[in-house]
Protein backbone atom coordinates (compact mmCIF):
# COMPACT_ATOMS: atom_id res chain seq x y z
CA UNK A 1 0.00 0.00 0.00
CA UNK A 2 1.14 3.54 -0.80
CA UNK A 3 0.99 5.12 2.66
CA UNK A 4 0.97 8.84 3.47
CA UNK A 5 1.73 10.20 6.92
CA UNK A 6 0.33 13.34 8.55
CA UNK A 7 1.08 14.91 11.93
CA UNK A 8 -1.94 16.49 13.60
CA UNK A 9 -3.57 17.78 16.77
CA UNK A 10 -7.18 18.38 15.64
CA UNK A 11 -7.77 20.74 18.53
CA UNK A 12 -10.51 20.77 17.33
CA UNK A 13 -10.89 19.46 13.75
CA UNK A 14 -11.91 22.18 11.28
CA UNK A 15 -12.26 22.85 7.55
CA UNK A 16 -8.55 23.58 7.13
CA UNK A 17 -7.76 20.14 8.55
CA UNK A 18 -10.23 18.58 6.13
CA UNK A 19 -8.45 20.26 3.21
CA UNK A 20 -5.10 18.91 4.45
CA UNK A 21 -6.54 15.40 4.79
CA UNK A 22 -8.12 15.46 1.33
CA UNK A 23 -4.83 16.60 -0.23
CA UNK A 24 -3.00 13.85 1.66
CA UNK A 25 -5.32 11.22 0.19
CA UNK A 26 -4.30 12.38 -3.28
CA UNK A 27 -0.73 11.32 -2.51
CA UNK A 28 -1.53 7.72 -1.57
CA UNK A 29 -4.19 5.14 -0.83
CA UNK A 30 -3.86 4.99 2.96
CA UNK A 31 -3.44 7.85 5.46
CA UNK A 32 -1.60 7.31 8.74
CA UNK A 33 -2.08 10.13 11.25
CA UNK A 34 0.02 10.75 14.34
CA UNK A 35 -2.11 12.80 16.73
CA UNK A 36 -1.19 14.47 20.03
CA UNK A 37 -3.00 12.96 22.99
CA UNK A 38 -4.50 14.91 25.89
CA UNK A 39 -1.81 17.62 25.91
CA UNK A 40 -0.69 19.55 22.84
CA UNK A 41 2.47 21.20 21.52
CA UNK A 42 1.83 24.75 22.69
CA UNK A 43 1.77 23.52 26.29
CA UNK A 44 -1.97 23.22 26.80
CA UNK A 45 -4.50 20.52 27.62
CA UNK A 46 -6.44 19.52 24.52
CA UNK A 47 -9.82 21.22 24.09
CA UNK A 48 -11.46 17.78 23.68
CA UNK A 49 -10.07 14.54 25.05
CA UNK A 50 -7.99 12.28 22.80
CA UNK A 51 -10.71 9.70 22.11
CA UNK A 52 -13.30 12.23 20.98
CA UNK A 53 -10.77 13.83 18.66
CA UNK A 54 -9.76 10.36 17.51
CA UNK A 55 -13.32 9.42 16.61
CA UNK A 56 -13.63 12.58 14.50
CA UNK A 57 -10.34 11.73 12.72
CA UNK A 58 -11.63 8.30 11.71
CA UNK A 59 -14.97 9.72 10.57
CA UNK A 60 -13.11 12.16 8.36
CA UNK A 61 -11.14 9.42 6.63
CA UNK A 62 -7.92 8.72 8.54
CA UNK A 63 -7.07 5.03 8.04
CA UNK A 64 -4.69 4.53 10.97
CA UNK A 65 -4.62 6.83 13.97
CA UNK A 66 -1.69 6.56 16.37
CA UNK A 67 -1.03 8.65 19.44
CA UNK A 68 1.90 11.01 19.76
CA UNK A 69 2.81 10.38 23.42
CA UNK A 70 2.98 13.28 25.82
CA UNK A 71 6.79 13.15 26.14
CA UNK A 72 6.85 14.19 22.45
CA UNK A 73 3.62 16.16 22.07
CA UNK A 74 4.37 18.88 24.65
CA UNK A 75 7.85 19.77 23.47
CA UNK A 76 9.79 22.18 21.31
CA UNK A 77 9.32 21.86 17.55
CA UNK A 78 12.51 19.77 17.31
CA UNK A 79 11.42 17.04 19.73
CA UNK A 80 7.76 17.13 18.66
CA UNK A 81 8.84 16.55 15.05
CA UNK A 82 11.42 13.90 15.90
CA UNK A 83 8.88 11.82 17.81
CA UNK A 84 6.16 12.14 15.19
CA UNK A 85 8.41 11.42 12.20
CA UNK A 86 10.06 8.56 14.08
CA UNK A 87 6.68 6.90 14.62
CA UNK A 88 5.71 7.33 10.97
CA UNK A 89 9.07 5.95 9.90
CA UNK A 90 8.59 2.86 12.08
CA UNK A 91 5.16 2.40 10.51
CA UNK A 92 6.67 2.23 7.05
CA UNK A 93 5.12 5.45 5.74
CA UNK A 94 6.42 6.43 2.29
CA UNK A 95 5.52 10.16 2.30
CA UNK A 96 4.54 12.88 4.71
CA UNK A 97 2.57 15.98 3.83
CA UNK A 98 2.52 19.01 6.12
CA UNK A 99 1.13 22.52 6.03
CA UNK A 100 3.60 25.32 5.38
CA UNK A 101 3.34 29.06 4.90
CA UNK A 102 6.03 29.00 2.22
CA UNK A 103 5.24 25.52 0.80
CA UNK A 104 8.80 25.43 -0.55
CA UNK A 105 10.68 22.26 0.47
CA UNK A 106 13.89 23.33 -1.25
CA UNK A 107 13.93 26.66 0.58
CA UNK A 108 13.42 24.87 3.88
CA UNK A 109 16.37 22.61 3.05
CA UNK A 110 18.50 25.67 2.27
CA UNK A 111 17.74 27.06 5.73
CA UNK A 112 18.84 23.79 7.34
CA UNK A 113 22.10 23.98 5.37
CA UNK A 114 22.73 27.47 6.82
CA UNK A 115 23.02 25.98 10.30
CA UNK A 116 26.34 24.40 9.36
CA UNK A 117 27.77 27.85 8.68
CA UNK A 118 29.84 29.20 11.61
CA UNK A 119 28.91 32.82 10.87
CA UNK A 120 25.19 31.99 10.98
CA UNK A 121 25.64 30.18 14.32
CA UNK A 122 27.50 33.19 15.73
CA UNK A 123 24.70 35.56 14.67
CA UNK A 124 22.08 33.23 16.16
CA UNK A 125 23.93 32.99 19.48
CA UNK A 126 24.25 36.78 19.67
CA UNK A 127 20.47 37.23 19.33
CA UNK A 128 19.89 34.59 21.99
CA UNK A 129 22.25 36.43 24.34
CA UNK A 130 20.19 39.58 23.75
CA UNK A 131 17.24 37.73 25.26
CA UNK A 132 15.33 36.67 22.15
CA UNK A 133 13.38 33.44 22.20
CA UNK A 134 14.84 30.77 19.92
CA UNK A 135 12.23 31.16 17.12
CA UNK A 136 12.70 34.97 17.12
CA UNK A 137 16.49 34.71 17.19
CA UNK A 138 16.40 32.09 14.43
CA UNK A 139 14.29 34.30 12.17
CA UNK A 140 16.44 37.38 12.80
CA UNK A 141 19.61 35.41 12.09
CA UNK A 142 18.19 34.16 8.78
CA UNK A 143 17.17 37.69 7.76
CA UNK A 144 20.58 39.14 8.61
CA UNK A 145 22.61 36.32 7.09
CA UNK A 146 20.69 36.11 3.84
CA UNK A 147 20.67 39.88 3.56
CA UNK A 148 16.95 40.29 2.93
CA UNK A 149 13.72 39.74 4.78
CA UNK A 150 13.00 36.04 4.97
CA UNK A 151 10.52 35.45 7.76
CA UNK A 152 9.34 31.98 8.63
CA UNK A 153 6.19 31.31 10.61
CA UNK A 154 5.11 28.46 12.88
CA UNK A 155 4.35 25.85 10.22
CA UNK A 156 7.56 26.57 8.30
CA UNK A 157 9.55 26.15 11.51
CA UNK A 158 7.83 22.81 12.13
CA UNK A 159 8.47 21.88 8.50
CA UNK A 160 12.20 22.48 8.96
CA UNK A 161 12.12 20.20 12.00
CA UNK A 162 10.26 17.48 10.05
CA UNK A 163 13.04 17.56 7.46
CA UNK A 164 15.66 17.38 10.20
CA UNK A 165 13.85 14.44 11.80
CA UNK A 166 13.76 12.54 8.49
CA UNK A 167 17.52 12.98 8.34
CA UNK A 168 17.98 11.98 12.01
CA UNK A 169 16.11 8.68 11.59
CA UNK A 170 17.92 8.05 8.27
CA UNK A 171 14.45 7.69 6.79
CA UNK A 172 13.50 7.39 3.13
CA UNK A 173 10.21 9.26 3.71
CA UNK A 174 9.54 11.82 0.97
CA UNK A 175 8.30 15.19 2.34
CA UNK A 176 5.65 17.34 0.65
CA UNK A 177 4.71 20.85 1.76
CA UNK A 178 1.12 21.98 1.33
CA UNK A 179 0.50 25.72 1.10
CA UNK A 180 -1.28 26.76 4.27
CA UNK A 181 -4.48 28.47 3.13
CA UNK A 182 -6.43 31.09 5.03
CA UNK A 183 -5.44 32.45 8.43
CA UNK A 184 -2.36 31.86 10.58
CA UNK A 185 -1.96 29.14 13.19
CA UNK A 186 -2.66 31.41 16.17
CA UNK A 187 -4.93 33.86 14.38
CA UNK A 188 -8.54 34.41 15.41
CA UNK A 189 -9.40 35.96 12.04
CA UNK A 190 -11.21 34.02 9.35
CA UNK A 191 -11.48 33.81 5.57
CA UNK A 192 -14.69 32.38 4.08
CA UNK A 193 -15.25 29.18 6.09
CA UNK A 194 -11.65 28.83 7.31
CA UNK A 195 -10.27 29.84 10.70
CA UNK A 196 -7.66 28.36 12.99
CA UNK A 197 -8.26 25.92 15.84
CA UNK A 198 -7.24 28.79 18.14
CA UNK A 199 -9.97 30.94 16.60
CA UNK A 200 -12.60 28.25 17.11
CA UNK A 201 -11.63 27.73 20.75
CA UNK A 202 -11.85 31.50 21.32
CA UNK A 203 -15.37 31.53 19.83
CA UNK A 204 -16.45 28.87 22.30
CA UNK A 205 -14.80 30.74 25.19
CA UNK A 206 -16.82 33.84 24.22
CA UNK A 207 -20.00 31.72 24.12
CA UNK A 208 -20.62 32.49 20.46
CA UNK A 209 -23.77 30.95 18.98
CA UNK A 210 -23.30 27.45 17.56
CA UNK A 211 -24.84 28.70 14.30
CA UNK A 212 -21.89 31.07 13.86
CA UNK A 213 -19.25 28.48 14.72
CA UNK A 214 -20.61 25.59 12.66
CA UNK A 215 -19.50 27.09 9.34
CA UNK A 216 -15.87 26.60 10.41
CA UNK A 217 -16.08 22.95 11.49
CA UNK A 218 -17.03 19.87 9.51
CA UNK A 219 -20.33 18.04 9.38
CA UNK A 220 -18.71 14.87 10.75
CA UNK A 221 -17.43 16.63 13.86
CA UNK A 222 -20.34 18.90 14.83
CA UNK A 223 -22.24 16.45 17.02
CA UNK A 224 -19.17 15.46 19.06
CA UNK A 225 -17.86 19.01 19.47
CA UNK A 226 -21.19 20.68 20.25
CA UNK A 227 -22.19 17.90 22.68
CA UNK A 228 -18.89 18.23 24.58
CA UNK A 229 -19.25 22.02 24.76
CA UNK A 230 -22.90 21.81 25.87
CA UNK A 231 -21.97 19.34 28.62
CA UNK A 232 -18.95 21.48 29.62
CA UNK A 233 -16.53 18.67 28.76
CA UNK A 234 -13.94 20.99 27.24
CA UNK A 235 -11.04 22.64 29.00
CA UNK A 236 -8.04 24.98 28.91
CA UNK A 237 -4.85 25.42 30.90
CA UNK A 238 -6.27 27.89 33.44
CA UNK A 239 -8.51 25.09 34.73
CA UNK A 240 -5.35 23.15 35.64
CA UNK A 241 -3.69 25.97 37.56
CA UNK A 242 -4.42 24.62 41.05
CA UNK A 243 -2.81 21.30 40.09
CA UNK A 244 0.14 23.06 38.44
CA UNK A 245 0.59 25.38 41.41
CA UNK A 246 0.60 22.44 43.82
CA UNK A 247 3.15 20.61 41.63
CA UNK A 248 5.47 23.65 41.62
CA UNK A 249 5.22 24.32 45.35
CA UNK A 250 5.57 20.66 46.38
CA UNK A 251 8.77 19.91 44.45
CA UNK A 252 10.89 23.05 44.60
CA UNK A 253 14.19 21.16 44.81
CA UNK A 254 13.36 18.94 41.83
CA UNK A 255 12.28 21.70 39.44
CA UNK A 256 15.82 21.96 38.05
CA UNK A 257 15.45 18.43 36.60
CA UNK A 258 12.28 19.26 34.67
CA UNK A 259 12.51 19.46 30.87
CA UNK A 260 13.13 23.00 29.52
CA UNK A 261 13.91 24.50 32.93
CA UNK A 262 16.88 26.89 32.81
CA UNK A 263 18.86 28.28 35.73
CA UNK A 264 16.74 30.88 37.47
CA UNK A 265 13.43 29.90 35.90
CA UNK A 266 12.77 27.36 38.65
CA UNK A 267 12.99 30.05 41.35
CA UNK A 268 10.91 32.47 39.30
CA UNK A 269 8.14 29.88 38.87
CA UNK A 270 8.21 29.02 42.57
CA UNK A 271 7.98 32.64 43.71
CA UNK A 272 5.16 33.48 41.29
CA UNK A 273 3.21 30.31 42.21
CA UNK A 274 3.58 31.23 45.87
CA UNK A 275 2.30 34.74 45.21
CA UNK A 276 -0.51 34.45 42.65
CA UNK A 277 -3.75 32.51 42.97
CA UNK A 278 -4.96 33.55 39.52
CA UNK A 279 -3.44 31.83 36.48
CA UNK A 280 -3.42 34.86 34.18
CA UNK A 281 -1.66 37.01 36.79
CA UNK A 282 0.85 34.23 37.41
CA UNK A 283 1.56 33.74 33.69
CA UNK A 284 1.98 37.47 32.98
CA UNK A 285 4.61 37.70 35.71
CA UNK A 286 6.57 34.70 34.41
CA UNK A 287 6.72 35.36 30.66
CA UNK A 288 9.53 37.49 29.26
CA UNK A 289 11.02 38.24 25.85
CA UNK A 290 13.01 35.00 26.14
CA UNK A 291 10.42 32.87 27.95
CA UNK A 292 7.45 33.07 25.60
CA UNK A 293 3.92 31.96 26.49
CA UNK A 294 4.33 28.72 24.54
CA UNK A 295 7.60 27.84 26.20
CA UNK A 296 6.41 28.69 29.73
CA UNK A 297 3.22 26.69 29.26
CA UNK A 298 5.23 23.67 28.06
CA UNK A 299 7.37 23.93 31.20
CA UNK A 300 4.23 24.07 33.36
CA UNK A 301 2.83 20.91 31.73
CA UNK A 302 6.22 19.19 32.18
CA UNK A 303 6.09 20.05 35.88
CA UNK A 304 2.50 18.84 36.18
CA UNK A 305 3.23 15.53 34.43
CA UNK A 306 6.74 14.94 35.74
CA UNK A 307 8.48 15.06 32.36
CA UNK A 308 12.18 15.40 33.13
CA UNK A 309 15.26 16.16 31.05
CA UNK A 310 16.32 12.53 31.44
CA UNK A 311 13.00 11.17 30.14
CA UNK A 312 13.13 13.55 27.17
CA UNK A 313 16.72 12.67 26.30
CA UNK A 314 15.89 8.96 26.25
CA UNK A 315 12.76 9.45 24.14
CA UNK A 316 14.63 11.63 21.61
CA UNK A 317 16.83 8.72 20.57
CA UNK A 318 14.44 5.78 20.56
CA UNK A 319 10.71 5.41 19.98
CA UNK A 320 9.66 3.27 22.97
CA UNK A 321 6.33 2.01 21.57
CA UNK A 322 3.55 2.88 19.12
CA UNK A 323 -0.03 3.03 20.40
CA UNK A 324 -2.75 2.58 17.80
CA UNK A 325 -5.87 4.56 18.71
CA UNK A 326 -8.05 3.50 15.79
CA UNK A 327 -8.22 2.23 12.24
CA UNK A 328 -10.41 1.62 9.19
CA UNK A 329 -10.66 -1.72 7.38
CA UNK A 330 -7.81 -0.66 5.10
CA UNK A 331 -5.84 0.38 8.16
CA UNK A 332 -6.40 -3.01 9.79
CA UNK A 333 -4.94 -4.79 6.75
CA UNK A 334 -1.92 -2.47 6.73
CA UNK A 335 -1.27 -3.13 10.44
CA UNK A 336 -1.43 -6.91 9.96
CA UNK A 337 1.50 -6.72 7.57
CA UNK A 338 3.49 -4.55 9.96
CA UNK A 339 3.20 -7.05 12.78
CA UNK A 340 5.60 -9.34 10.95
CA UNK A 341 8.43 -6.88 11.72
CA UNK A 342 10.12 -7.73 15.01
CA UNK A 343 11.66 -4.29 15.57
CA UNK A 344 8.29 -2.53 15.73
CA UNK A 345 6.32 -2.76 18.96
CA UNK A 346 2.89 -1.67 17.83
CA UNK A 347 0.24 -2.02 20.53
CA UNK A 348 -3.46 -2.00 19.79
CA UNK A 349 -4.53 -3.02 23.30
CA UNK A 350 -3.28 -2.63 26.85
CA UNK A 351 -4.05 -6.29 27.53
CA UNK A 352 -0.99 -8.42 28.40
CA UNK A 353 1.18 -5.34 28.02
CA UNK A 354 3.88 -6.82 30.30
CA UNK A 355 4.49 -9.56 27.75
CA UNK A 356 4.74 -7.10 24.85
CA UNK A 357 6.81 -4.19 26.21
CA UNK A 358 10.01 -4.30 28.23
CA UNK A 359 10.15 -2.71 31.68
CA UNK A 360 11.82 0.37 30.19
CA UNK A 361 9.20 0.68 27.43
CA UNK A 362 6.37 0.27 29.94
CA UNK A 363 7.82 3.18 31.91
CA UNK A 364 7.14 5.47 28.96
CA UNK A 365 3.66 4.05 28.37
CA UNK A 366 2.86 4.67 32.05
CA UNK A 367 4.00 8.31 31.75
CA UNK A 368 1.56 8.82 28.90
CA UNK A 369 -1.34 7.01 30.55
CA UNK A 370 -0.76 8.91 33.81
CA UNK A 371 -1.00 12.14 31.80
CA UNK A 372 -4.44 11.02 30.61
CA UNK A 373 -5.52 10.40 34.21
CA UNK A 374 -4.31 13.83 35.31
CA UNK A 375 -6.17 15.41 32.38
CA UNK A 376 -9.24 13.46 33.54
CA UNK A 377 -9.13 15.05 37.00
CA UNK A 378 -10.19 18.34 35.39
CA UNK A 379 -11.98 17.05 32.28
CA UNK A 380 -13.15 13.48 33.01
CA UNK A 381 -13.63 10.94 30.23
CA UNK A 382 -13.86 7.19 29.84
CA UNK A 383 -10.50 5.80 28.75
CA UNK A 384 -10.25 2.98 26.21
CA UNK A 385 -8.06 -0.12 26.27
CA UNK A 386 -8.87 -1.07 22.67
CA UNK A 387 -8.79 0.98 19.43
CA UNK A 388 -11.62 2.91 17.85
CA UNK A 389 -13.07 1.44 14.67
CA UNK A 390 -14.12 3.51 11.68
CA UNK A 391 -17.81 4.38 12.03
CA UNK A 392 -20.19 6.62 10.16
CA UNK A 393 -21.78 9.52 11.97
CA UNK A 394 -24.74 8.35 14.04
CA UNK A 395 -23.54 4.76 14.55
CA UNK A 396 -23.19 3.63 18.15
CA UNK A 397 -19.74 3.30 19.64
Amino acid sequence: MNSVGIIVEYNPFHNGHKYHLEKSKEKGDIVVAVMSGDFVQRGEPAFLNRWERGEIALREGVDILVELPVFYSVQSAEIFARGAVGILNHLGVKKIIFGSESSDIEKLKEIIALEKNEKFIEILQNYLKEGDSYPTAYNRAIEKFVGKELSFKSNDILGIEYLRAIEFWKSEIIPYALKREGVGYYSCDYEKNITSATGIRKMFEKNEEFEKIEEFITENSKDIVFKAVSEKRVTNISNFYNLIRYAILSQKENLKNIQDIEIGLDNRLYEMALTYENYEEFLNKVITKRFTIGRVQRVLIHILLGITKEITEQAKNKIPYIRVMGFSEKGREYLKKLKDKDDIKVITSLKNIQKILSEEERKFLEINERAGKIYGIVNPYKNRNIPLMERKMGEKR
